[in-house]
């Protein structure tokens, strides 16, 4: 402990920095947790890689904090500490002015890939930084000692469970106390002895309700685990107009090193084109391409449903041949009802499928189907619980395709009309220190340009419980 080490993300292995032989230009310090670090045996090019993440000053405090503390704990243990067990328990605070800052200005460009601010004004985002993660840190009554509350330095790393919080929001603490306010006056109004009049419960509530301010409740991202990564992903939910798309370096590019070292300079746009979209190596629901009032599986299997028309995507399309799933339907409610089908990509996730051009459904009730809003007789009586769903669809082949009939064409039509997108061309955002392209949808020029696929069709399919 101490020496520099490296977390593997899929074997989940701990590896010695002197132990590694691909990374040549390796860089770090022990405790760091902002990588995702890939052995030679779990490497898909079965070679070591080791991707930096953009660390912020919670994450840098971690590494920092760590540091500090072991090396304190080795000066005990040199001292000559009899109960070294104990001490290890006990909290060690480091003063920010005297300890803290001038550890960060010694291994500035071994915690951040950010250029030296020039100004002091980041010793205070320091100090709230400390302060804010209390599920990290531990601070002294005048707020300028600070400790790491995790006592086993050995499960420092980028699978540590607190890490994976930073970021998140946390429910108010005065919305708590409303809240338990609010149930301490109706249990009082409950059991006083004054006289209960008609109505009276009604206007209590109004009288209450006035006075609580609602809680405003944001679903702008969802996290995930993805084989290959250890620590979940915050995907960002494809909302109207925009989409988003998880990427990895992309370690084809020629000339990867020097775009790289531009991407490490502070205030730059990130090249994007050195980076390539993650392609989930299964296919299961997605986890952003869908409604966020939707509640998907650990495993992204399954999804349920509560309130409203919603949708959920896979994470692979299709685009040519001929393809079907199944599905089945594990539970209804009464009063309830689902649709299953085909969509692309630019339906909207915040409507039933077949509500536009873009997606067509076989609804449970009355087995009607959907397009375009409109619904036609399918098939009598419909599905319900615990029946198997299939849906099958059928699209025109592509020059990919072995039995392509090149014969009957003139011209070989453009490889961007059937081989999946790059989205090199899309700017690239930093969320929650994760990259993601972006893509601003253009659904006018889409329904523009909507042609039939000749000899397409779609059909599903029932089999009774």
């Amino acid at each position: 402990m101490g020496t520099l080490e490296l977390f593997c993300a899929i074997c989940r292995k701990w590896f010695h920095g002197r132990c590694l032989k691909d990374l040549t230009d390796f860089y770090g310090l022990p405790f760091m947790v902002c990588y995702v670090f890939n052995c030679a045996d779990c490497s898909s090019s079965k070679k070591e890689t080791w991707t930096p993440k953009q660390a912020n000053f919670a994450h840098m405090c971690v590494t920092v904090l760590a540091n500090l503390t072991h090396n304190a704990r080795t000066k005990r243990a040199d001292g000559g500490e009899d109960d070294m067990t104990d001490s290890n328990q006990q909290l060690i605070f480091f003063n920010l002015e005297n300890e803290i800052i001038p550890y960060f200005n010694a291994q500035w460009e071994n915690l951040t890939s950010m250029s030296r601010r020039v100004k002091n004004t980041w010793h205070q985002t320091l100090q709230k930084s400390l302060a804010k993660e209390t599920e990290l840190f531990v601070s002294s009554d005048d707020g300028q000692m600070f400790a790491l509350r995790e006592h086993d330095l050995s499960a420092i790393g980028p699978s540590h469970e607190a890490l994976k919080q930073i970021g998140r929001s946390k429910p108010p603490a005065a919305s708590s106390a409303r809240e338990s306010s609010k149930e301490n006056f109706d249990k009082v109004d409950e059991t006083g002895d004054g006289p209960k009049t008609r109505g009276s419960s009604k206007r209590r509530n109004v009288d209450t309700s006035s006075s609580l301010k609602k809680t405003k409740v944001t679903a702008d991202y969802a996290s995930t685990r993805i084989a290959g990564i250890a620590a979940p992903i915050d995907f960002p939910f494809n909302r109207e107009g925009y989409r988003y798309y998880l990427v990895e370096k992309d370690l084809t590019v020629p000339n990867r090193d020097v775009f790289e070292l531009e991407e490490s300079t502070y205030n730059k746009p990130i090249p994007a084109h050195i980076y390539r979209v993650v392609v989930h190596p299964t296919v299961t629901l997605s986890p952003n391409d869908r409604a966020y009032q939707l509640k998907l599986s650990e495993d992204r299997l399954s999804v349920s449903g509560f309130e409203g028309y919603c949708v959920a995507r896979a994470t692979h399309p299709v685009s040519h041949g001929t393809w079907y799933f199944e599905v089945i339907f594990t539970a209804q409610p009464p009063d309830s009802h689902i649709r299953i089908g085909w969509s692309q990509a630019l339906a909207p996730v915040q409507a039933c499928v077949g509500y536009t051009q873009l997606s067509y459904a076989w609804r449970s009730l009355k087995g009607t189907a959907f397009h375009q809003a409109k619904g036609k007789h399918y098939a009598t009586g419909g599905f319900a619980e615990g029946d198997v769903l299939g849906c099958l669809i059928s699209l025109p082949p592509c020059p990919a395709d072995r039995d392509y009939d090149f014969s009957s064409l003139e011209s070989l039509p453009p490889s961007t009309s059937y081989l999946p997108q790059s989205y090199k061309n899309l700017p690239l955002i930093n969320f929650k220190h994760n990259y993601f392209y972006e893509e601003k949808d253009e659904l006018q020029d889409v329904l523009k340009s909507l042609k039939p696929a000749p000899g397409s069709w779609v059909s599903p399919f029932l089999r009774p419980s």
